[in-house]
C-alpha cells in the first residue's frame, strides 16, 4: 500500500476543482512571492494547522511561492510585530499585507488575490488608483474585519491590498478574521462585516467600489463629507455655467450603462456616462459571477474592471457625478454639480437599492443588530436569537442558514403564505423554524445593540419579540426619481415601464438594466443597454437634422 508524499498530501489539501485554476494562476506570477506563517503551540490549534496546510499547499503548487514558518515568539515574530496566531504575511520585505487568523472559506479567496497582487506589483494597480493615492503623505493602517462566510469581505480586503501595493511606503493592510479574533472584533465594535477601520479614526461597513475606497483612504473621512466640503469651498456659479451639447447622456455606470456607451459611440453618437458612485453597480458588489457567458466563474469586481476598460475605450465615464435635476424639452437638460448637459436624449440605468423596512431603530442599529446579509453576519449571533423579515427566496435561505448555525430563528412575514420556491418552504417546515404570519416589524428596540423587535399583527395587536439581530430580506426598490421627474410611466411594481426596444413612455428617454425590473441579470442588462443605444440612434436620425444642429418639428 503506497503512502502519499508530503508534497502530494499538501497539494491534495486543496479541493480538486480549485487545483487547476490555482496552478495556472501561480504559473503566471511575474515575481516571486514570500509567505511567512506565524503559529504557536496550544491555543488556536485547529486554526494554526489549517493555516499551515493551506500555505504549504500553495508553496508546492507554485514555483514562485516561497514559504517560511516561524513561531510567534521567535525573533522574527518580534521583528514583524506579530500580535496573534495564526498570522500570515505576504512578501513582508516589500509590503505590510497580513492575515490575522486562519484564511478559511471566503477569506481564502482574499489570500489568493493577495499573492497575485504581490507578485504582479504596481503593474496590477490601475492608473486611477495610483493617481488618487499619489498625494498621500501620512501613514494609513487599514484593518478589514472579515468572516469566512462573508462573500463580500474579499472584495473589501482586495481594495486594501491594492492600496498597500500602490503605496507600500505609507499603507498597511490587515485582514482580520472575526472567527478567531473575537476579542479584537469586540474592541473595534464590529457587528457586521466587512468592517473597515482606518487609523482607528474612521470606520465603514460593507463592500465599496475601489475608487470610493481609495478616496476615503486618502481623505480619512467618508466620501460624502469630502464632496460636501468641496462644494462648500466652491464659489457661487454665475449664468456662465458650463454647458455641453451632446447626443446621449447615460445615467448609471453599471453593465447596462457601459454597454449603452459602447453601442452609442459605435453608432456615431456623442455620449457620456454619469455615475454617482463607482462603476459596476450591483455587479461590483457581487462576490462571484458564474452565469455570464465567457466566464465560468469570475469575481464581480474583476468583471467590472473588464467592462469598464472596454467602455472607456469608447466614451468618458464620470464617476461621482450625481445628477441633481433633469428638464425635458427640445434638448433634455441633465444637471450635475459641475456641468449641465443639453442632450438629444437620455438613458436611465439607475439600478436598484436594497429595500429597507423604514422603521425606527433600523438606521441606528445597522451593523449592531440590523443586517441585510445573513451569510456575512450570522456567525456573530451563534447561540442567540434572530428575526428574519421577508417571504421570498432570500429570506427563507437566510433563515435556514441561521438555523444551521444554531441560532433560534423566527421569520416575520406580512402575508399568509411565502413567495419563495416550494423546496425552500418545505425545508423551513422540516427544520421547524418559527413563523409569524400576517405581521410586520414596526420598531427595532435596544440600547447599544438590538434587544427586541416590535411586531404589529393583522388583528391590530402588538407583540415585542426578544432578539439579538434583525435580518431584512424584503427585496429591492428601483431608483426612479429621475424617471418620475421626466414623466416616465412606471409599472405597478414601481419599476420603469419600457417597450421591447427600451423606449419609455416619454420620447427620447430610454431605460435599461435593473431599474426596468423583469429578469435582473448582468447579461440582460448589457443586452438592454445595447438595445437602448440603438433605439436612440434610430430616433435621433429621424428627429434631428445634425447639419443645422436644430431639432425637427417633433411635436
Amino acid at each position: 500500500m503506497s503512502t502519499l508524499s508530503a508534497e502530494e498530501k499538501y497539494r491534495n489539501f486543496i479541493p480538486e476543482e480549485s487545483r487547476d485554476y490555482l496552478e495556472k494562476l501561480f504559473a503566471g506570477f511575474k515575481n516571486p512571492v514570500t509567505i511567512e506563517v506565524y503559529t504557536a503551540e496550544g491555543g488556536h490549534r485547529e486554526y494554526n494547522e489549517f493555516t499551515l496546510n493551506i500555505c504549504r499547499a500553495f508553496n508546492v503548487m507554485g514555483d514562485k511561492i516561497e514559504l517560511r514558518e516561524y513561531a510567534v515568539d521567535s525573533e522574527m515574530g518580534k521583528k514583524r510585530n506579530i500580535i496573534t496566531t495564526p498570522t500570515v504575511l505576504i512578501s513582508p520585505d516589500k509590503y505590510d499585507i497580513r492575515f490575522l487568523g486562519a484564511p478559511a472559506g471566503e477569506e481564502g479567496r482574499a489570500l489568493v488575490e493577495a499573492l497575485n497582487l504581490a507578485s504582479k506589483g504596481i503593474d496590477n494597480i490601475s492608473e486611477h488608483t495610483q493617481e488618487i493615492l499619489d498625494p498621500l503623505e501620512e501613514d494609513r493602517q487599514i484593518k478589514i474585519f472579515a468572516s469566512p462566510t462573508c462573500p463580500y469581505c474579499p472584495g473589501q480586503a482586495i481594495n486594501a491590498f491594492k492600496a498597500a501595493v500602490a503605496r507600500p511606503d505609507k499603507i498597511s493592510a490587515w485582514n482580520i478574521s472575526t472567527l478567531d479574533n473575537e476579542n479584537m472584533a469586540r474592541e473595534y465594535n464590529v457587528g457586521s462585516v466587512p468592517h473597515t477601520d482606518i487609523n482607528n479614526k474612521v470606520t465603514f461597513t460593507g463592500l465599496e467600489p475601489e475608487e470610493k475606497f481609495m478616496l476615503q483612504l486618502l481623505f480619512l473621512k467618508p466620501l460624502e463629507e469630502v464632496i460636501e466640503e468641496q462644494r462648500a469651498m466652491k464659489t457661487v456659479k454665475t449664468d456662465d455655467k458650463d454647458y455641453e451639447d451632446i447626443d446621449l447622456v447615460i445615467i448609471g455606470g453599471g453593465p447596462a450603462g457601459m454597454s449603452a456607451g459602447i453601442y452609442a459611440k459605435r453608432s456615431g453618437m456623442s455620449c457620456t456616462i454619469l455615475e454617482k458612485q463607482g462603476v459596476g453597480g450591483q455587479v461590483a458588489l457581487t462576490p462571484k459571477v458564474e452565469n455570464y457567458p465567457g466566464f465560468t466563474q469570475i469575481q464581480g469586481f474583476e468583471l467590472v474592471d473588464i467592462l469598464g476598460a472596454h467602455a472607456r475605450e469608447y466614451t468618458d465615464i464620470h464617476q461621482f457625478a450625481e445628477v441633481s435635476d433633469v428638464k425635458y424639452g427640445k434638448r433634455i437638460e441633465i444637471v450635475t454639480e459641475d456641468k449641465t448637459y443639453r442632450a438629444k436624449g437620455v438613458m436611465l440605468a439607475t439600478g436598484v437599492n436594497v429595500r429597507m423596512l423604514g422603521v425606527p431603530g433600523e438606521d441606528k442599529f445597522y451593523g449592531h443588530g440590523v443586517s441585510y446579509c445573513a451569510t456575512c453576519d450570522g456567525n456573530f449571533y451563534k447561540g442567540g436569537k434572530a428575526v428574519v423579515v421577508g417571504g421570498g427566496n432570500t429570506a427563507l435561505t437566510d433563515a435556514l442558514h441561521l438555523k444551521h448555525l444554531g441560532i433560534e430563528t423566527t421569520i416575520v412575514h406580512r402575508r399568509d403564505q411565502f413567495r419563495a420556491e416550494k423546496v425552500l418552504q418545505d425545508s423551513v417546515e422540516r427544520e421547524g423554524i418559527n413563523i409569524i404570519w400576517n405581521s410586520q416589524v414596526t420598531e427595532i428596540i435596544g440600547d447599544d445593540q438590538v434587544e427586541s423587535a416590535r411586531i404589529l399583527n393583522k388583528d391590530g395587536t402588538e407583540t415585542v419579540l426578544d432578539t439579538d439581530v434583525v435580518f431584512v430580506a424584503i427585496g429591492h426598490t428601483a431608483n426612479t426619481q429621475l424617471a418620475e421627474k421626466l414623466g416616465c410611466e412606471l409599472r405597478p411594481d414601481g419599476f420603469i415601464k419600457v417597450d421591447p426596444t427600451q423606449r419609455t413612455s416619454v420620447e427620447r428617454v430610454y431605460a435599461a438594466g435593473d431599474v426596468t425590473g423583469g429578469v435582473r441579470q448582468i447579461i440582460t442588462a448589457t443586452g438592454q443597454g445595447a438595445a437602448a443605444a440603438l433605439a436612440a440612434f434610430d430616433d435621433f436620425t429621424r428627429l434631428f437634422d445634425d447639419n443645422k444642429d436644430t431639432t425637427k418639428n417633433i411635436w
